[in-house]
């Protein structure tokens, strides 16, 4: 991971709120970027690839398993599913143990898709941020939830939606 490096123009003591905006920026730009490259590679939008990448990661998942692996509301879950499923890239199934539960398999054409994915196949953000070491990510959190402090609080439903740039 290549070290953090602050804009060399304005060196204060403390940033202001602009260079703190020009950051943000820079994240969701590079985010959306990356997302992009991604779709222009696969066809499919972040989203769709991340959740992919998750059913290759462990084949067999319940719908539920996978909204809390990519911490989205079920019924987000859903929609994706059934939008990979639609052009089979993935496949419903019921457990065998229990016919309540359906289960996620990744198709032949959903491994393909993957294996044609430009970088992470589950974005830039969460492989960033599972590179960083436990301090950083505790120090990014932390600033993150001042943020979302002041505008308000955390809210549930916005933080259960994919990304707009990854839909």
């Amino acid at each position: 991971m290549k070290a953090p490096v602050a804009p060399t123009r304005r060196r204060r003591a403390a940033p202001d709120a602009l260079d703190v905006l020009e950051l943000l920026r820079v994240v969701f730009r590079l985010a959306g970027n990356h997302s992009a490259v991604v779709e222009r590679a696969t066809g499919l939008p972040g989203a769709q690839m991340w959740t992919l990448h998750e059913v290759a990661q462990a084949d067999g998942l319940s719908v539920g398993e996978l909204a809390q692996r990519l911490r989205v509301h079920q019924t987000t879950m859903s929609n994706l599913l059934n939008r990979l499923e639609a052009a089979s890239l993935v496949r419903k199934g019921r457990s065998p143990d229990d016919q309540r539960i359906v289960q996620v398999h990744l198709a032949a054409a959903g491994r393909k898709a993957l294996a044609r994915s430009a970088g992470p196949a589950r974005g830039l953000l969460p492989d960033v941020l599972d590179g960083m070491s436990p301090a950083q990510r505790r120090q990014v959190h932390d600033g993150l939830a001042v943020l979302v402090e002041c505008m308000g609080g955390f809210d549930p439903a916005l933080a259960g939606a994919p990304l707009p740039f990854t839909e």
